[in-house]
């Protein structure tokens, strides 16, 4: 019998607790430390341990403390055994009189005398004893506590006292079972969302305004609330969704947020402040600079916020671990105020040579309300940094620049500067159609020949991105024709015809149109130039299945881009075609490397639009190579990303992130996957090939296998290709044979056969054996399959041709030969935490009565036994003392994969900082 639920999320916690009270029922007594956030639900948690320890037939007594407990000595044990002078038992107010004024009273004699009416207790009854909100517990009452923890050693007694993160209380903590609350997970929050809502479940936009509170239940209790009387709610068929149009923080929501931050002084809450106007991420030395504060001044407070989890590390950066404090303190400061101190920061942080977007965003922020307009500095600072910004934070510049050029004077000397950095945006941004229209109005107003050249330029790079090369070529004939253009430009806008006409399938037209190109490029000695024609060459080459010549070609483009600002985004997608062809050609170290070499480029120099692709990219590098862990922090890293994507890039997105749950057998993160991302639509084709599996992947849990093959089915009937058809022919070879479809599995065999024989890039031929090893239940096909995806480093697919083998040696009855692949194929499951492979390899084992191997699965969600195999990795290498880069150039991740990590152990092992890490890293190290 258990008490009704008050909480959410917690099962694995309210686990420990049960076993403790089930132990000191036994007459085995223990200690427990409580850690959590403000508003993690430590209160709530006790609650529900108290009903089900009484239940269970303890003697609970309880005590929480505050602000004022601290004055008074003895005051929260005291309260804690019931000592008060409103007591019921004489012997109790007794006590009271003695001890209340117990200044004089010495704490040692104090304890054994409570120590004594404990052991009483407890030889009546089980006894529990809770303490809560012990960082404001008194002295003298934490050293009665320590006396009474030695005493739960012999007696049925326990002993569980809450707090928040704290440097302090060591003794209490250490030779204590710890239990650390992380934030809830998106499941126990929707669940915690719909409960108070009152309905069944909630939709996207309201599961998108709670990601906000990172998982704090007091945070999502409030949102909820506020937007409830804002009546910004609407139930629809038994689901709680956002209305319309609902953007931002209801200032209700972010005053009562605020208020909840009372238990900081005032300087604090400042200094929080002007962190909320640096953004979601921040520096020590940003804030330092723009609060005009010695470091020296400000390590106190950052202490305090951190130990309270207001702000989270972020490798050498600070960050808001809820999204929603950052922005209620952001909303609750005075407008002119908080537009006066943005212009101020980008003066301060351009002074202290900060990059350009950060000086950007606060120059953008300091207009961003009313009629502001950008001042003579900022003017003066764009005409020398539009360009720099249009690379580095395309959207932030368009905005600037837009607002920078209305009121400027038509023949002000500087206009023709702004508008050429903007039309560069608006490139980088593939707005193609605003930035058709944006280049061709500007060069009607542009009086400087260079810059007119730039605009041309742009003007051909956003007409090939619309597919129009006639008019592109058009174009590019005029500029040839004018005496004087600057030939660097024309080889640009030659190279980018080039592949427009390779995309729309000219080869020949391409082929020439690039060789012009290549030899403008030379002749005008332009890097970027030379690098997109050798990038077409290459994707040329590749097309005609001329493999090893591409890839000569995308080195060559490579070393021709170099480090430059201007050429990061080109020289990413050079390097990303080159990391494919590697892969493809099964060297898949050398591709690892070539990836992280982009990893590293990216998080360094790219747009934002060009880093949430590598992300996805890695991801997809990382989910094939089965490093699921490092594709799971990619794709978190990646989903901070969401504003800068397409609807496509989404989709990626969604469908890797569904696929990965999916196969992990994380159902509540699989559907509200699929969910989010929506129907497909005429434009968000490209890449999803993923959501396409992801929903064979949900037929196939459902138990439809007939479904699931019609979806594959159809793509192969209306030959859609979504990416590398020949990742999911042999899931779709299977899938017919198990419901008898002998004709479609015979013509995805056929499919990818013929796609081996066009193309002889080895994964593809594995991929031909594997289907074909299944269509003719050959287990030495089959084989050499398998042989491919081990020397190219797939385990997710080795493990599967592995399961496919198993099953073809079970139907020809060699069973000992059937187990031994079925054994490989689980180990290789397991490792990877492939829940629903497991589940459908035991399934079709089961038949032929070979049974499931026993395997060793984590349970644990809190502690070193949560940690997945790379966390663990990750923590023995802080603990060695290596920084995130130093961790990351070790395992081959990016740096923000390294931070995922990293903030993934920290939470699991209820610690704040890398020396924390460090000493449970070392406690564990054999």
């Amino acid at each position: 019998m258990t008490a009704e639920p008050v909480v959410f999320g917690r099962e694995a916690e309210l686990g420990e607790l049960r076993r403790a009270v089930a132990s000191v029922v036994d007459c085995t007594g223990g200690a427990l430390w409580i850690e959590g956030e403000p508003g993690i639900g430590k209160t709530a948690l006790l609650s529900q341990f108290i009903a089900e320890a009484a239940l269970k037939g303890c003697a609970v007594r309880s005590a929480t403390a505050d602000r004022l407990t601290q004055r008074f000595p003895l005051r929260l044990v005291l309260d804690c055994l019931g000592i008060g002078p409103k007591s019921e038992e004489p012997e109790l107010r007794a006590l009271h009189e003695r001890f209340s004024g117990a200044a004089d009273v010495p704490v040692p004699s104090v304890a054994d005398e409570l120590s004594g009416h404990v052991a009483q207790w407890c030889a009546n009854a089980p006894l529990v004893l809770v303490v809560d909100d012990v960082q404001w517990a008194d002295e003298a009452s934490l050293l009665v506590w320590q006396r009474f923890e030695r005493l739960s050693e012999q007696l049925p007694l326990l002993l569980v006292a809450a707090a928040r993160p704290t440097r302090s209380h060591t003794e209490l903590r250490s030779g204590v079972r710890r239990i650390a609350l992380a934030p809830l997970d998106d499941a126990a929050v929707a669940n915690m969302a719909a409960k108070l809502t009152e309905a069944a479940r909630i939709g996207p936009e309201l599961r998108r305004f709670l990601a906000g509170a990172a998982g704090n239940p007091c945070y999502v209790g409030d949102v909820v609330a506020a937007l409830t009387r804002e009546r910004t709610l609407v139930a629809t068929d038994g689901r709680a969704e956002l209305v319309v149009g609902v953007a931002g923080v209801p200032r209700p929501l972010a005053e009562t947020v605020v208020e909840r931050l009372g238990f900081f002084d005032s300087q604090t809450i400042g200094l929080l402040r002007m962190a909320a106007l640096l953004g979601p991420t921040f520096s020590v030395t940003e804030l330092s600079t723009v609060s005009e504060r010695p470091v020296s001044a400000l390590v106190g407070y950052v202490e305090q916020v951190l130990d309270t989890g207001v702000l989270v590390e972020s490798g050498l950066q600070l960050s808001f671990q809820h999204p929603l404090v950052r922005r209620a303190l952001y909303e609750t400061t005075p407008t002119a105020l908080r537009l006066a101190l943005h212009n101020q920061a980008a003066r301060v942080l351009q002074d202290s040579g900060a990059s350009v977007e950060r000086v950007g965003e606060q120059l953008l922020s300091s207009i961003s309300l009313g009629d502001a307009e950008v001042d003579d500095w900022g003017l003066d600072w764009l005409v020398r940094n539009g360009r720099a910004l249009a690379h580095r934070a395309p959207a932030c510049a368009a905005e600037l620049l837009e607002a920078a050029l209305v009121p400027l004077p038509a023949n002000e000397h500087h206009r023709d500067v702004l508008l050429a950095a903007r039309a560069l945006a608006l490139v980088q941004l593939e707005r193609s159609e605003q930035a058709h229209e944006f280049s061709e109005r500007a060069l009607h107003e542009a009086a400087d020949p260079s810059c007119a050249a730039e605009l041309t330029w742009y003007l051909v790079w956003s007409l090939t991105a619309r597919r129009m090369a006639d008019e592109a070529a058009a174009v590019i004939a005029e500029a040839d024709a004018t005496a004087g253009f600057e030939l660097r430009w024309l080889a640009r806008m030659r190279a980018k015809l080039a592949q427009a006409k390779l995309m729309s399938g000219s080869f020949a037209e391409a082929e020439t149109t690039v060789d012009r190109a290549l030899a403008e490029a030379h002749e005008a000695d332009d890097d970027y130039a030379l690098g997109l024609a050798l990038h077409v060459r290459g994707t040329a080459r590749a097309r005609n299945n001329d493999l090893a010549e591409a890839l000569v070609c995308y080195q060559q483009a490579g070393s021709a881009l170099g480090d430059a600002l201007e050429n990061v985004d080109l020289l990413l997608q050079v390097l990303s075609n080159r990391m494919m062809l590697l892969f493809a050609l099964g060297h898949a170290e050398e591709a690892g490397v070539a990836l992280h070499e982009m990893l590293a480029i990216a998080e360094r120099s790219a747009t934002p639009s060009r880093l949430a692709v590598v992300r996805l990219s890695a991801a997809n590098h990382y989910f094939t190579v089965g490093r699921w862990d490092d594709a799971a922090a990619e794709l978190q890293a990646a989903g901070e990303l969401t504003a800068e994507m397409s609807s496509h890039q989404l989709r990626w997105l969604h469908g890797l992130r569904a696929m990965l749950a999916g196969y992990r057998g994380e159902r509540e993160v699989f559907e509200q996957q699929l969910a989010v991302a929506g129907e497909a639509t005429p434009d968000s084709q490209e890449n999803a090939g993923f959501l396409m599996v992801a929903g064979v992947l949900r037929a196939e849990i459902e138990g439809e296998p007939r479904r699931a093959m019609g979806i594959l089915a159809e793509a192969l009937d209306t030959s859609e290709r979504f990416g590398s058809n020949y990742v999911w022919l042999p899931i779709l070879v299977r899938l017919a044979l198990q419901t008898g479809d002998e004709e479609t599995a015979t013509r995805a065999t056929n499919a990818c056969v013929q796609g081996a024989t066009v193309g002889a890039a080895p994964n593809i031929l594995a991929a031909a054996q594997h289907c074909r090893g299944l269509l003719e239940r050959d287990p030495i096909t089959l084989r050499a399959a398998i042989e491919h995806y081990d020397k190219t480093n797939q385990p997710p697919k080795r493990a599967r041709a592995l399961e496919d083998l198993a099953a073809v040696l079970a139907e020809r009855d060699e069973i000992p030969a059937a187990r031994k692949a079925y054994v490989q194929a689980v180990e290789i499951f397991t490792h990877l935490g492939a829940n629903w492979d497991l589940e459908r390899a035991a399934a079709r084992m089961r038949p032929h009565g070979i049974r499931s191997p026993r395997t060793k699965r984590l349970r644990a969600t809190t502690g070193w036994e949560a940690l997945t195999k790379t966390e663990r990795q990750v923590a023995l290498l802080v603990g060695d003392g290596m920084s995130n880069p130093e961790i990351a150039a070790r395992l081959f991740a990016s740096r923000r994969t390294i931070e995922v990590h990293v903030s993934h152990v920290l939470a699991k092992l209820g610690v704040r900082s890398r020396v924390e890490v460090a000493v449970e890293a070392t406690g564990h190290r054999a």
